[in-house]
Parts: structure tokens; sequence; C-alpha cells
């Protein structure tokens, strides 16, 4: 069997993994890196991607799906395979598609080709995000996907005493020091100090993904929160929300404090129209808008404001290094403050220890790591494993 690096191993994007065995060719994701504008997609090429039996996606990210198109393009007539909620976020696709849900249930070993079986488990990452054990030619491989056990918002089937001949392993944090409980701590720390100050709060966050983490957060400190409409509209049409998405999280969300967007907006023209340079009714409530790296104009004035009557703007995740957030970040006009969505080398050391692995390949750290067990294979884009 064959396990084929098209991209994703030794840099952060265009994740993408080719398992070829005697019968059966099963890609697993197919991403696009943006940070690589000249070579975004996987390496493939138009023959293999022809031979390509199925592509299962573990959610619906860019670095994971955004390169679905690429792969239609070069003769990729195939079956696409991922969870129902992972299908809507995408929207539609170029080849026949199959909910994962529709094949059988989470944590069964599901056969629906006679050529393997496979198992998923929910990850952690967001709605939607699974993992998957693949069974063929007497091989199984798991990936995990991107995975977090520790999410405050999102349901995790945590992978123990799992055997797999090759485990693909989400190490994006890489050498950081910090776990995500750590990193929680912090985060809690940090709001805790800032809702005592009484001043407001800007979080820039992605689509599909920590956001949710922040309005639990929120809500159990009693914050009133101004949530960007397209985050309302995420949570209220999410397929199977009490599936994907922890109790605890949802009994927050039942007593969060909202305000609509659309008011707030209304507001602050209002008060830069009359030389104010942030409305007073919104000096100490939380604002969350769905762009991470405060792309649009509109956000950006927002942080400025946020900044003039002593709030700060949180960073959650990576800023691109040429973004807004970073700049910033820079300056001082905002902090970070890390939601783990992803785990680091302490982690995924912790989950190869918690199951049978006999290979075991890093993914996702653009870090050139290193390490001592033999067991670990450092690959990279055009690197093949045979087992």
């Amino acid at each position: 069997m064959r396990l084929y690096i098209a991209g994703g191993c030794s840099e952060h994007g265009r994740n993408s993994f080719l398992l070829t065995g005697e019968k059966v060719r099963i890609l697993v994701d197919a991403g696009r890196m943006k940070e690589k504008p000249d070579e975004p997609f996987p390496l493939l090429d138009e023959e293999t991607i022809a031979g390509i039996d199925y592509l299962f996606l573990t959610h619906s990210h860019t670095d994971h799906t955004g390169a679905i198109s690429f792969l239609a393009e070069r003769g990729f007539h195939g079956r696409i395979v991922a969870s129902r909620a992972t299908l809507e976020h995408i929207g539609p696709l170029p080849v026949a598609s199959y909910a994962l849900e529709d094949i059988g249930e989470v944590m069964k070993e599901l056969h629906p080709d006679p050529r393997f079986s496979v198992l998923y488990g929910r990850a952690g990452h967001c709605i939607g995000s699974v993992w998957y054990e693949f069974r063929l030619d007497g091989r199984a491989v798991l990936f995990t996907g991107d995975y977090e056990e520790q999410s405050l918002a999102y349901r995790c089937d945590a992978i123990r005493e799992r055997a797999a001949d090759v485990a693909v392993i989400d190490c994006a944090y890489g050498t950081e020091r910090e776990d995500a409980a750590e990193h929680f701590e912090a985060l809690r720390k940090l709001l805790d100090s800032l809702v005592e100050k009484g001043a407001p709060m800007l979080f820039p966050v992605p689509s599909h993904g920590r956001g949710f983490d922040l309005v639990r957060l929120l809500a159990e400190r009693g914050v009133t929160v101004v949530l960007a409409a397209s985050l309302v509209e995420e949570f209220r049409n999410s397929l199977d929300r009490a599936f994907w998405l922890r109790e605890e999280f949802q009994d927050a969300v039942m007593n969060l404090k909202n305000r609509d967007i659309g008011h707030f907006e209304e507001a602050y023209r209002a008060a830069l129209a009359l030389g104010l340079s942030f409305p007073d009714e919104y000096r100490h409530d939380a604002i969350l808008v769905r762009d991470s790296q405060l792309v649009k104009n509109e956000n950006r004035q927002i942080a400025l404001g946020v900044a003039s009557v002593g709030g700060c703007t949180i960073l959650t995740g990576k800023q691109d290094p040429a973004s807004y957030a970073r700049a910033l970040l820079n300056c001082g006009d905002a902090v970070f403050c890390r939601i783990s969505v992803h785990q680091n080398i302490k982690e995924m050391l912790r989950l190869k220890e918690r199951n049978h692995f006999r290979i075991t390949v890093p993914y996702h750290c653009r870090e050139l790591l290193a390490f001592d067990e033999p067991d670990i294979r450092v690959l990279a884009p055009g690197d093949a494993l045979h087992f």
C-alpha cells in the first residue's frame, strides 16, 4: 500500500493525501494554500487525478476543500464523501457526493464499497469536522483531520485504543509550548480582566470555527454579544446542532444576551457622523465579526474605534503576515490569545501514546519538525510512504 503526500506535510495548507491500494484509490482532502499563490494546489497530475475513486473530506475549510474544482477540471469523476454539514457548507459540487450519515452511524465500521471499510468520528474542530479510519488490503490508515478534543463548543469522539499501520495526525501548532487547556485558561483570565474593566471587545473570527468557543465564554460571563449576521445564520442553519455541539455550549447560548449587528452598524455610523469614535451604548459589549484577518474596511474602522475608547481587539488565531490583523497586533492595538483548534507536538505525542500506531506522520505544520522516535516520519509534499 502507498500513502502519497500531495500536500499538507511540512507546510500549512493544501492538505491532501492519496491512499493507493490494490483495487482502490482514496484521496483524503483536497485543499488550496493561499500562502503560495504560485503553487496553491495538491501535487497531483491529471492521470493520477482521473484514477481517484473517492475523495473523503474531513471538513469544509478551504485548506481542505479548496482544490475540488481543480480536481474536477483535470478529470476527477469519483465520489465525494463528507458529513452532511460539510457538504452543506461547501455548496454545489461538480461530481456526485454522499453524506456520511446516509452511509452509517458515527463510530461504526461502514462498508460503502466492497474494496474497503471506513469508520468516522467527530473531530472537535468545527461543525461537520470528522476523523477517518480506513481499512483495505489488510491495512489500517487513520487521518485525524484538524483535531481538538478540548473544544468548548464542538463535540469530539476521542481517538483511543485505535490500531493503525499509519496515522496522519494534526500537529499544526508544532513546537508551541502551551496546549489547549493552557490557551483556554489564558483566554478566560483575559476576558475576566476586560469584563471588569468594562471596555468594548472586538473578536475577528473565521467562518465555521472558533467563534462558537468564544460565544460560550462570553455567554458564561454575561457579556452582551454583537454577533455578525453570518455567525447567527451559521448557528441557526447548522444541521443536527445537538450532534455536533456540546451540551454545555447549547446551554450557554440559551442565556446569551445578543444585540443585532445591524443596529450596531447604524449606531456606529451615527457616532462617526457626530465626530465620535464609538457609540456609547456599546462600550461594554463584545463584537464578533466574521473577518479573521480584518480584510473589510468597516471592520478595520471598528477596531480603531474600539481602541480609541480603551477597548481591545482580541485575535484568537494565526494572522497572515501582510494582514491588517497582524499590523494591528504589531502596533499594540490588538492582543493575541489563542483558541486551540489544532494540536501541538505535546498533544500529538499524547494522542500517539493513547493508541497503537505503527507509523505516525505529523501534518499541517510549516515548521521543519524533528523527532527521536523512529516510528514518527516527517514527510513533505511529493513524498510517498510504502507499507
